[in-house]
């Protein structure tokens, strides 16, 4: 007769086993989908369910826990990755097992479906409902991965070579893990940036790490701005000065740069400060050397340019203090003189054409006034004109009448 065992931890830390052909804990404490992952490790793993009789063995320990009447949730082994599909016409649906990145199982039996996704992380969890008697509704639920829950872990057969009983890494931003073709001990990765590293399962642990020793966490994640990963997969400083970014002096910083000038005195300045502004372009920086060069800024005499009565005084202009100093002075102030004088004639004649204008309405005013005022006399006087005539021809009535 076999015998086997099903151990259930409570949260007090008291285990309650019960024969079984198969070693399972149930943990109580709830935890995320990865830190129930890790909290397997290493004589066990985040078990796998993959036949209907393994089912049986779980439900049934799950029933005779205390106090366990209504529904429960436990993480199993299972999970879909950022890159890959859901299939809802497969058993797993397009998920794997984690222990071994496999899609084997005899078992479909999910209570809820996934959502159709090809760029979303879910884990898969165990759900079911105890009436007080057994076990219904019960089946695979996906979700997603920073819930906290309860979760199985399942013993690790020890005549398992322990190559075998290294977990499957999860790497973000990073195409499906390859094995070594020259080493059946290590594993090939490659970033989605291009970068290649070689693992290796420890054999203490029975974690994956670089061939270094050093840890795997986020080896292919994107680095924050200013860094860059070097050969190791770590995030180190970018030299942004290799690019000459700057016109001036360039300082790298963590992180980050800094572009710089010497002032007159000789003392590093921002590069968009006024004591920056005010120095002309420099002709060079000599390799290995901190010491930005400038012109030299000896005051020269102030040009004029005279524009009719109009006088333009120029500022200081700088001047080489050698033939070699290659550097040309553009007379900027000339050129917005210039300017002044061609806004200010075409000011001025805007406002003749304005008096123009003006002129020309007043004087039509003035003679509609006119016009109209001699109109009206016309009217007045053949008024009076027709008014004298009736007059008269009334008075020759009268006198008529009289006779």
């Amino acid at each position: 007769m076999e015998y086997y065992w099903i151990c259930l931890w409570s949260v007090l830390g008291v285990g309650l086993c019960v024969p079984d052909d198969e070693h399972y804990t149930l943990h109580m404490n709830p935890l995320n989908f990865d830190k129930a992952l890790e909290a397997c490790l290493p004589a066990s793993f985040l078990t796998k369910v993959t036949s209907m009789e393994e089912a049986t063995k779980i439900l049934k320990v799950i029933a005779n826990m205390p106090s366990t009447e209504g529904t429960f949730e436990f993480w199993v082994g299972l999970r879909k990755e950022k890159l890959d599909c859901v299939k809802n016409d497969t058993p797993l649906k397009g998920f794997k097992w984690t222990v071994d990145s496999s899609s084997d199982t005899k078992l479909d039996q999910w209570k809820s479906l996934p959502i159709p996704t090809c760029t979303v992380i879910h884990c898969v969890f165990l759900s079911g409902e105890f009436n007080g008697t057994e076990i219904v509704n019960w089946g695979f639920v996906p979700s997603t991965c920073k819930t906290n829950r309860p979760f199985i872990c399942k013993q690790r057969d020890e005549n398992m070579p322990f190559m075998d009983q290294c977990l499957t890494p999860h790497i973000l931003e990073a195409r499906p893990l390859r094995p070594d073709p020259n080493n059946p001990h290590k594993l090939d990765l490659e970033c989605l940036s291009g970068q290649l590293f070689k693992l290796t399962c420890s054999a203490t642990t029975l974690k994956w790490k670089r061939d270094d020793g050093s840890a795997i966490d986020g080896i292919c994640a994107s680095c924050k701005a200013g860094y860059v990963r070097d050969g190791s997969g770590n995030c180190v400083d970018n030299d942004e000065c290799r690019d000459q970014p700057c016109k001036g002096q360039c300082v790298n910083t963590e992180g980050s740069y800094l572009c710089k000038c010497r002032d007159k005195n000789g003392n590093l300045q921002d590069e968009g400060s006024v004591s920056c502004n005010e120095l002309p372009v420099a002709t060079f920086t000599p390799e290995g050397s901190d010491t930005y060069l400038v012109q030299d800024h000896t005051p020269t005499p102030k040009p004029t340019i005279q524009e009719g009565s109009i006088i333009i005084f120029l500022p200081d202009q700088p001047t080489p203090t050698s033939p070699t100093d290659d550097i040309e002075i553009v007379d900027k102030s000339g050129e917005q003189a210039k300017i002044f004088i061609t806004v200010l004639i075409a000011v001025m004649t805007l406002v003749v054409l304005v008096v123009v204008v003006l002129a020309t309405v007043k004087c039509c005013l003035r003679r509609r006034s006119q016009k109209l005022a001699m109109n009206t006399a016309e009217k007045m006087a053949v008024k009076r004109a027709e008014a004298s005539k009736e007059k008269y021809s009334l008075e020759n009535t009268n006198e008529k009448e009289a006779t």
